[in-house]
């Protein structure tokens, strides 16, 4: 991560997970209701600290959580230990095993900014799927909002142990199809903080061309958790997609 506050969350999940709060289970309503009810199992890949997965598990689901931060699996360990939790990179983990949902929201695609990064994550997805598993991705909306607009512009923690205030700035990276955020915070009675991220923003066409390289028919797009269709003018992409095992090439033969 390159901010100093996101380091600071991820420092202390607790209070990372009072602050997102997750939209009374959006997401992962979503997810059930778009895949047909509960898979028999799931991996979260970017899964933070499992919140979600705690969703998944009362509906009887077989969870799986990758993070690439460790306190953050230390914290879901703790907090939900009926859950199976890794410390993983997305480019890299192999569990030996498939699923047949597998999610990875929160935008942590978009903390791999190189094609040959996305590749590799893509190939982790496969790697972790069989005919007919289901992958649900979520994303920024490089379609509608490149440059920031749509996105949150003020941020407040206020909690026991924090209270603060962020203003946000966004720029486009064009070059490199990077949305950076810089926001800086007021704490009463501390300097201001400031911190700094960057999201890789894909296209439609662009993900669909990586989803189908890997084997994944992309069955829907939407810019919101009903799931309606639309012309994908909100600020964030959901994209659904079945794995078939079959690469791009064979898609063109057909």
């Amino acid at each position: 991560m390159e901010s100093s506050l996101k380091n600071l969350l991820y420092d202390n999940p607790a209070l990372y997970e009072e602050i997102y709060d997750g939209s009374g289970d959006a997401i992962p309503r979503m997810c059930l209701e778009l895949f047909g009810g509960g898979p028999a199992s799931l991996l979260d890949v970017g899964c933070g600290t499992g919140r979600d997965l705690e969703y998944y598990d009362r509906h009887g689901v077989r969870c799986c959580g990758i993070d690439l931060q460790p306190g953050m699996i230390a914290f879901a360990r703790a907090r939900r230990p009926a859950i199976e939790f890794h410390v993983g990179d997305m480019r890299e983990f192999r569990l030996g095993t498939t699923f047949e949902v597998i999610t990875c929201v929160g935008w942590a695609l978009c903390n791999l900014h190189t094609p040959g990064d996305l590749e590799r994550a893509m190939a982790t997805f496969a790697a972790h799927s069989e005919p007919g598993t289901l992958l649900l991705l979520h994303l920024p909306n490089a379609v509608s909002a490149p440059d920031g607009r749509g996105m949150p512009h003020r941020f407040t923690i206020d909690t026991p142990s924090l209270r603060a205030t962020a203003e946000a700035v966004y720029h486009l990276d064009r070059r490199r199809q990077l949305l950076v955020r810089e926001r800086v915070w007021s704490i009463a009675g501390q300097p201001d903080r400031t911190d700094f991220v960057r999201f890789r923003l894909l296209f439609p066409m662009e993900v669909e061309h990586y989803l189908t390289t890997h084997g994944f028919d992309v069955i829907g797009m939407y810019d919101n958790t009903a799931c309606e269709e639309n012309d994908l003018s909100g600020p964030v992409l959901y994209v659904a997609a079945r794995y078939t095992g079959e690469n791009g090439a064979s898609h063109a033969r057909r």
